[in-house]
């Protein structure tokens, strides 16, 4: 090691320098000092040794800021030997940008102020170490316990290389795990044991439109619907167990739109304990949505199913009551009282009838059909599918329809569907209107386009959110009683029509929903009641009759036979078959759906061994929308009518194929005769 310069102590002293000392003692102080000077000695060479073998580098300089001392520790942090550091200066071991702070911090020192700081030190090879200084004044005396003088500066260096790496390594895993979570696009939030914010990233604020500023502090109950303010304190109480939670929130979001959440909840812990939760929310609304959308296709085709086979065994005792009906209401000798009775039955089973159906068609999946639609007929056939429970909720309908209404060219049965959303949405809104409720409907002509409007007198749409009612999943209902679809979905058959939609609204005086639609490209034609060519038959026909149900063949039956034709009936496909292979009829009524061999069956097996019959079929069916009776029937290429059936216009269906047979037969046979006689 290198002296460096200082007084003398106790440990300097020679044995003559001991003696002279000893000598001008009292002879009682004698032994007493000999001890001192022995422990002194003791006490400078643990000193040294200290010294010499620290891990923290001690260097000492001058005035001059040359260094006059240096321990082994410091020749190892610097890697100069021991002849070369000794007298190099301050800024020779130190980078040139940190030249000024440390020559501050040395002049400070010098000055008799103690110094703590962080700096870089420059080693022999060049490599830079960052070290950790504490340094003081290095104060000598002449010994005699007086004055003293500050000859230089005594620096001890602790190498923080590594440690400041380690800092900065944690300092950057955090600075990541920072951006991590700041552009997360979930948002993440923690909260302490009681339930308050502590952090919250920015998809949090974006997502509450509210800032951290203003979320911190605050309890997560504040951001929950009103329907949820409890709901926390079992997650998190999951969460302080150190348990991993997940559960569905409802909030509000920065619209003011109603959102579903799902929250992942994982616990935090510091120095071995719970200190809080840290959560992340997906927002869910999008997928729950459809997934309510998509269980409410699955439930109107289940409803379809079911009404499918509903409209079959519902269909044919309708037809029964309308048939027989019509028989007495055009049999001679009745009293007015009793057709007033029997007219009101035709009535209501026809009423009965138009539900039915219309609950077909409206369950039922389909593909848009357009063609010439009266859109007075789809209100009212809308209206009819709520006019009961209108009726039992006391609220008057008013209808204002246009007589003349020119025709449009749209699938009724979409435009049935957006009037009936019109009519749902005006039943809400009349929930809990203590004055008296009214919907009305009106239809009319204006600038060459046919308009439609559905009004109520509710609680109305807010100013701020009436532009938004079309957007797809927006509701202002509760949770539960709507998808967000049903304007969504009435606005875009709107638009595929060509038309317009729109609504106007004062909050607390009701709203009104108003369509309009362009005409028809098609002039009004009349459809024919029966194929080319074909003429009534003069006199009597023969009609074969099949249907499983009993009143259906005694009704046309009857009517028939009075119109003065001759008729059998049966029961199955397999009787019909049966009376046709031994007898030929003009025309033939066939059930298509029957308990053993079914309408379908009798044409395919008449198809390939009688086409002479099979060419006179006329179905009959209560269900003519279903895919596979669709597509069976557009495959036949044969008339049909639809259960429940007016019994005039059954049979001038049937007479007109009777007809048209007889035509095909005296062409063929002028055919015939011609080629004889050549």
């Amino acid at each position: 090691m290198t002296e460096a310069p200082r007084g003398r102590d106790a440990g300097d002293f020679s044995e003559s320098d001991a003696a002279t000392l000893l000598a001008g003692l009292p002879p009682e102080k004698v032994q007493a000092v000999r001890a001192l000077l022995r422990d002194r000695g003791r006490l400078s060479e643990l000193y040294r040794h200290v010294i010499e073998t620290t891990s923290d580098a001690l260097v000492i300089t001058n005035r001059d800021r040359a260094i006059a001392f240096a321990n082994p520790a410091a020749h190892a942090l610097f890697g100069f030997p021991d002849s070369q550091l000794i007298g190099m200066r301050v800024a020779d071991i130190v980078p040139r940008e940190v030249h000024e702070d440390v020559a501050e911090r040395e002049s400070a020192a010098l000055g008799g102020a103690a110094q703590h700081y962080e700096t870089v030190v420059l080693r022999a090879d060049g490599e830079c170490r960052a070290v950790s200084v504490s340094s003081a004044p290095l104060r000598e005396g002449d010994g005699s316990g007086g004055e003293t003088t500050i000859t230089g500066v005594v620096a001890s260096l602790r190498d923080i290389t590594n440690e400041r790496l380690a800092s900065d390594a944690v300092a950057r895993s955090e600075a990541r795990y920072q951006r991590l979570v700041e552009t997360a696009p979930d948002p993440i939030f923690t909260v302490d044991l009681e339930g308050c914010f502590t952090s919250v990233n920015h998809a949090f604020e974006d997502a509450l439109g509210r800032t951290r500023e203003e979320l911190v502090g605050r309890h997560f109950t504040e951001v929950l619907s009103g329907a949820q303010k409890n709901f926390p304190q079992a997650l998190f109480c999951d969460t302080a167990a150190g348990r991993r939670s997940q559960a569905e929130i409802r909030y509000r979001d920065a619209r003011g739109e109603l959102c579903t959440g799902a929250v992942t909840a994982t616990p935090v812990v510091e120095d071995g304990e719970i200190r809080g939760c840290l959560g992340i929310i997906r927002d869910v609304t999008g997928e729950r949505r459809l997934a309510e959308q998509l269980l409410q296709r699955e439930k109107l085709a289940a409803v379809g199913q079911l009404v499918s086979g509903v409209a079959h065994e519902l269909n044919n005792p309708l037809a029964g009551v309308l048939a027989f009906a019509q028989l007495l209401e055009a049999a001679p000798g009745s009293q007015e009282e009793q057709r007033e009775a029997i007219r009101a039955i035709h009535k209501e089973a026809k009423r009965a009838a138009r539900i039915v159906s219309n609950l077909l068609l409206f369950a039922r999946e389909r593909d848009p059909e357009r063609t010439r639609t009266d859109l007075n007929a789809v209100v009212v056939d809308a209206l009819e599918l709520r006019r009961y429970v209108l009726r039992t909720q006391q609220v008057e309908v008013v209808t204002e329809l246009e007589p003349s209404l020119p025709a449009v060219w749209a699938d009724p049965f979409q435009l049935q569907q957006v009037v009936l959303n019109f009519i749902t949405n005006a039943e809400y809104a009349l929930k809990g209107v203590e004055r008296e409720k009214v919907i009305t409907l009106r239809t009319w002509f204006a600038d060459n386009r046919v308009c439609a409007s559905v009004a109520d007198n509710g609680t109305g749409i807010e100013a701020e959110v009436v532009d938004r009612v079309f957007n797809p999943f927006f509701t202002t209902k509760e949770v539960g009683e709507g998808t967000g679809l049903g304007l969504s979905i009435s606005h875009g058959i709107i638009r595929q029509h060509g038309g317009h939609i729109g609504v106007e609204s004062v909050a607390g005086k009701g709203a009104t929903f108003t369509i309009d639609l362009p005409l028809s490209p098609l002039a009004s034609t009349r459809p024919e009641s029966g194929p080319a060519g074909a003429r009534r038959v003069s006199g009597s026909s023969s009609f074969l009759i099949v249907d499983d149900e009993p009143s259906i063949r005694r009704a046309l039956a009857r009517y028939l036979t009075r119109e003065g034709h001759s008729v059998d009936t049966a029961s199955s496909g397999e009787e019909a078959l049966s009376r046709l292979a031994g007898r030929r009829y003009d025309a033939i009524l066939l059930d298509l759906r029957m308990p053993d061999t079914a309408g379908y069956g009798v044409f395919e097996r008449l198809r390939s061994d009688d086409p002479e019959h099979a060419a006179r079929v006329v179905f009959a069916t209560g269900d003519v929308e279903s895919e596979s009776a669709r597509s069976f029937l557009r495959e036949a290429e044969r008339p049909f009518v639809r259960k429940p059936f007016m019994l005039p216009s059954v049979v001038r269906l049937l007479c007109d194929v009777a007809a048209y047979r007889v035509n095909v037969n005296e062409r063929s046979g002028a055919r015939r005769t011609k080629v004889t006689n050549g």
